[in-house]
């Protein structure tokens, strides 16, 4: 049997990043210009493996950005079959979703389990619900792929997973040449502090019954095994991303009378460049010389000019010889605009103090320092004392999110979203 199906995950459609328009673009036009090669490919179906939108709350120009490219998917026979990520969800006390509203109309197919008596039934996909559908191959009609959904199920992943191991045992897949799994959720070794994740260990029984197990969530690359695949975010959502310029999307090719059975290539589409420009404040002995710096070092990271204006992120780090409260930092976001021509300037302060380090005299980190510092906060009193790393991490998230400038119905999303998983309680805010 053989086929070609295109594999993405994490678009994020109406992020407007940094309250820029321009931002809320980019994230349309990486939706886009992956839906295109899916034509161009000819593919037989996608995958969408979660997080097609950034809030559960969507407007009308989100909806347009999600609709105008599955409807070109639509014209053209190819079937898109997804599930919903964390931040595709309903809100608590609604039912439908967004995803639902698209399947209504035929968009997609969203697909996901259910459950009796804490055993995942995997029922065919009736036109209305479903966990599985099966496909006949446009290259080899007498061939069929199944394709199982499997949404996201946060603190819960690790439970759901075996149980979906033995309902897996329990199906016939007599006549079936392929199977494809979609998860929205990763091994637990590849990001700190991430929800929904899992060691590798409980992942791996999947395999007797999964060829392809297509994942989503997690936005940095990764694939294991010629078998666990994940593309990473096609845009970028936060700055820690920049390291992983290799995220984008799979085109994946099955031949089952082959060895392997299918060949994967991550491919990675255009995206608004992101450059960090590191600067060892240790390095100067006056304010002077940080801001005269600027210049080459920007040099040493922007190469030649860019059709796209980037965002450029000057990142400070070390500790400083002075006082930190004197730097400029509109002075820097000058400089950086009168050498580039930036979409937005950036400046994040990673530096410490003189002096500064850990109990045990070993320097830290400035994001460990960060983490150790608001949990001791959370430590000193009483009603945050019993899960002070889990509030200590949902602080430092909330510190992020502030600075990139996310909308507050975002951070209060999040902040309900991120207690609901770790079983925080709402009377302790």
């Amino acid at each position: 049997m053989r086929c070609k199906f295109l594999h993405l995950s994490d678009v994020h459609l109406g992020y407007q990043q940094y309250n820029l328009k321009e931002r809320f673009n980019d994230f349309g036009r990486a939706f886009e210009y992956i839906v295109q090669r899916a034509i161009e490919e000819q593919v037989d179906f996608v995958l969408l493996a979660g997080d097609l939108f950034h809030k559960r709350s969507i407007d009308p120009p989100t909806l347009l950005q999600a609709v105008m490219p599955l409807e070109m998917l639509k014209e053209k026979g190819i079937p898109v079959l997804a599930i919903e990520g964390n931040h595709d969800r309903p809100h608590y006390q609604e039912v439908i979703s967004w995803m639902d509203f698209l399947t209504d109309r035929g968009y997609l197919i969203a697909l996901r389990p259910s459950f009796e008596s804490g055993k995942a039934i995997l029922k065919e996909w009736d036109g209305f619900c479903g966990a599985y559908v099966d496909l006949r191959s446009r290259r080899d009609p007498k061939g069929m792929v199944r394709v199982y959904g499997v949404p996201y199920y946060g603190a819960a992943t690790k439970q759901v997973i075996p149980t979906l191991r033995d309902a897996l045992n329990e199906m016939d897949h007599r006549g079936v040449d392929y199977v494809i799994m979609m998860l929205h959720a990763g091994p637990d070794d590849v990001l700190p502090h991430y929800l929904a994740t899992v060691p590798q260990s409980v992942l791996t029984p999947l395999r007797e019954f999964v060829h392809y197990l297509a994942l989503g969530h997690i936005h940095k690359p990764y694939e294991r095994e010629n078998w666990m695949f994940n593309p990473g975010s096609p845009e970028t959502c936060s700055s820690e991303e920049v390291a992983w310029p290799e995220r984008g999307f799979y085109l994946v090719e099955v031949d089952t009378a082959a060895q392997p059975i299918h060949r994967a290539r991550r491919i990675q589409n255009p995206r608004r460049p992101f450059v960090q420009v590191p600067i060892n404040v240790e390095l100067f002995q006056e304010l002077q010389e940080l801001y005269v710096s600027i210049p080459a070092k920007l040099g040493e990271h922007i190469r030649g000019p860019d059709a796209a204006q980037p965002v450029v992120e000057v990142v400070l780090e070390g500790i400083w010889p002075f006082a930190s409260e004197r730097v400029d930092v509109e002075r820097i976001r000058s400089i950086v605009a009168q050498q580039v021509e930036p979409l937005v300037v950036r400046v994040t302060n990673r530096t410490v103090a003189r002096g500064t380090s850990d109990p045990d005299g070993d320097n830290l980190s400035h994001a460990e320092l960060e983490r150790r510092v608001f949990q001791h906060l959370f430590e000193q009193d009483v009603r945050y004392a019993f899960h002070a790393a889990q509030w200590a991490q949902l602080a430092i998230e909330i510190k992020r999110m502030v600075l990139e400038e996310s909308s507050p119905q975002s951070i209060v999303e999040h902040l309900q979203h991120y207690m609901e998983e770790q079983q925080l309680n709402v009377s302790d805010l």
